[in-house]
């Protein structure tokens, strides 16, 4: 199919070409052949001075000069037109046409050599469900937010799938695209703090990473419904920061620092930029300079591509073996791992669920409702 395709392409480009050459030589000689209208004038005005002495309204002094006087005219109308463009001859035009010849043989040839003719058509769809077969680790963030859109439009009334993929396409440097998922997953979980922290994180990036008023009124929502939202906290401490409160901001981050679990892997990254701004290494201008993007503290990076989906998760998976009893956490974990696609994980978190609520009924009733 795709070998016909280019036969046909490289036919209908030598048959453009002789036709574009042809035209070209035609025209040329038109040009060369037709004459300029001030020519024409003085040439009728000769014919006219002839034909007024031949019926002897003229006398042969007024002739000769009114004669001389428009061969002037004609001779310096003549020098003032541009020459013709010439056309080029026959030896030329073959050239020409076997040059584009070859080049399209070679092209054929080289697809031929390179290329894959007998490899079927790939639409969008079937390289989106390629990409969905495989670890979310392995796709860019494009490619990443290609397969939640898709898994998105599959689970329309899942908060959780809409949330991922604001974040994908907010990595993939679509910030447009993100808050409209981001907007969707708050219509349908109206009181989930997180998902104010991430419109915040997005309208911070439809800004270049300075903060602004819907940002500020993101996060502050955020915290609103819960004190204790880290993204929103390191961002407001960051916005005083960039505001010229540096002491204020400074404050904030530690007092995040204080309450971020030992283990929690954003700890390392904000000692660093407590240190950082404690040091004078980092103003208030350097922090709005790193932008959104630099605050994995509380995001995730961009060159981790497991952090956007699979790190999310796991961090839940993680609290959840330190604190299983939260019917309502294993709900989500299993709907998480149901969008990722990930069967396997989906089964065993359901199953362990399953075994620590056995006795019961009414919370494993819940997670099973939940997770669907």
């Amino acid at each position: 199919m795709m070998l016909a395709f280019w036969l046909a392409a490289g036919g209908l480009a030598v048959a453009l070409s002789v036709v574009i050459l042809a035209r070209a030589a035609w025209a040329a000689r038109r040009a060369g052949a037709a004459e300029a209208p001030e020519e024409a004038l003085y040439r009728r005005q000769l014919a006219e001075l002839d034909e007024l002495a031949g019926r002897g309204l003229l006398d042969p002094g007024a002739l000769q000069a009114a004669r001389a006087e428009a061969a002037r005219r004609l001779l310096r109308a003549a020098d003032r037109r541009d020459p013709p463009e010439r056309a080029s001859d026959s030896a030329s035009r073959r050239l020409i046409l076997a040059a584009i010849g070859l080049t399209a043989v070679a092209s054929v040839g080289l697809y031929l050599v390179l290329g894959s003719p007998g490899r079927p058509d790939a639409p969008y769809a079937l390289r989106v469900a390629t990409w969905r077969r495989q670890d979310p680790a392995n796709l860019d963030p494009p490619r990443l937010a290609a397969v939640l859109r898709d898994v998105a439009a599959e689970r329309p009334s899942d908060p959780r799938a809409w949330a991922f993929l604001a974040r994908a396409e907010l990595a993939a440097q679509q910030p447009f695209e993100a808050e409209r998922a981001a907007r969707r997953a708050l219509r349908l979980a109206p009181d989930d703090a997180a998902l104010y922290a991430l419109m915040g994180q997005i309208r911070l990036a439809q800004a270049d990473g300075k903060a602004s008023a819907g940002s500020t009124a993101a996060f502050q929502e955020a915290l609103r419904r819960d004190p204790g939202q880290a993204e929103a906290r390191y961002f407001l401490g960051r916005a005083k920061i960039e505001g010229g409160d540096v002491a204020g901001g400074l404050a904030d981050w530690r007092a995040l620092l204080a309450a971020l679990p030992a283990d929690d892997p954003r700890r390392p990254v904000l000692q660093a930029d407590v240190r950082a701004l404690e040091s004078g290494r980092v103003s208030g201008s350097g922090v709005d300079a790193r932008a959104a993007q630099a605050a994995p503290a509380v995001q995730a990076s961009g060159a981790d591509r497991s952090a956007m989906i699979r790190g999310m998760v796991a961090g839940l998976a993680a609290r959840l073996q330190t604190s299983p009893d939260d019917p309502a956490g294993w709900a989500r974990l299993v709907r998480a791992y149901r969008v990722l696609g990930d069967a396997k994980a989906e089964q065993a978190a359901l199953a362990r669920a399953r075994a620590l609520f056995a006795r019961r009924p009414d919370a494993l009733k819940q997670i099973e409702a939940e997770s669907r």
